[in-house]
């Protein structure tokens, strides 16, 4: 009988620690939110009539992300998290997170009958912590609010678009395509890691994490 009791016990404790793994793992794909920074550049060639290739970079923005894109318009979404008060005090930011990047038309009938097409930008995770917190209903201890935020501009060939964050959602500026963006007026890069870097030791068992739950499923 003590067998069968340190067993369950240890099954349960096993369980504890994989669900927190799962957990960390989900909340590393967000990112901090603190204040107004820039955390995507995008520019546009024209392919066609209402078509565009996108090029779009995040992060350490050291790399390049390649999109066909319809329409006149872009918009990107986020998902933003919340914590509860007393999270915030011992320090947990809230967070962010890239979700989608499609095209958009100025024209609700065009939305409606022309093609449409959007790019998931968020990786793998291993916990929708947004379903989580809202299915804990009054046991939810951590997260305060889960909620989407988008930005969308018009399409200009001969602009770069600047897409922040604020600790309540996204925003866009734009400059002439090939102007420098610097630290001053304003315009905050920041750079998480030197390009080259790997994601680092949490970082990779968070991806690690998330690509297995991914694959099972």
């Amino acid at each position: 009988m003590r067998k069968v009791i340190r067993i369950s016990l240890w099954l349960a404790i096993l369980a504890v620690v994989a669900f927190i793994l799962m957990l960390s793992a989900s909340i590393y794909t967000f990112h901090a939110l603190t204040d107004e920074t820039l955390i995507a550049e995008l520019e546009f060639d024209r392919t066609g009539e209402q078509r565009y290739r996108a090029y779009l970079r995040t992060g350490d923005f050291c790399s390049e992300l390649v999109f066909d894109v319809p329409g006149e318009q872009w918009r990107v979404d986020a998902q933003f998290l919340k914590w509860k008060y007393w999270a915030t005090l011992l320090g947990l930011d809230s967070q962010y997170r890239l979700e989608r990047l499609e095209g958009r038309y100025r024209s609700a009938a065009d939305q409606n009958e022309k093609p449409t097409l959007a790019h998931a930008l968020a990786p793998p995770s291993a916990i929708d912590i947004g379903g989580l917190s809202g299915a804990l209903g009054r046991f939810n201890f951590l997260a305060d609010a889960s909620y989407g935020s988008s930005t969308y501009h018009d399409i200009d060939t001969a602009s770069r678009y600047l897409v922040f964050k604020s600790p309540t959602g996204l925003f866009t500026r734009s400059v002439p395509r090939g102007a420098a963006v610097s630290g001053g007026d304003g315009l905050d890069v920041e750079v998480r890691r030197a390009c080259g870097d790997g994601p680092g030791l949490l970082g990779g068992a968070a991806e690690l994490v998330n690509r297995t739950v991914d694959r099972s499923e």
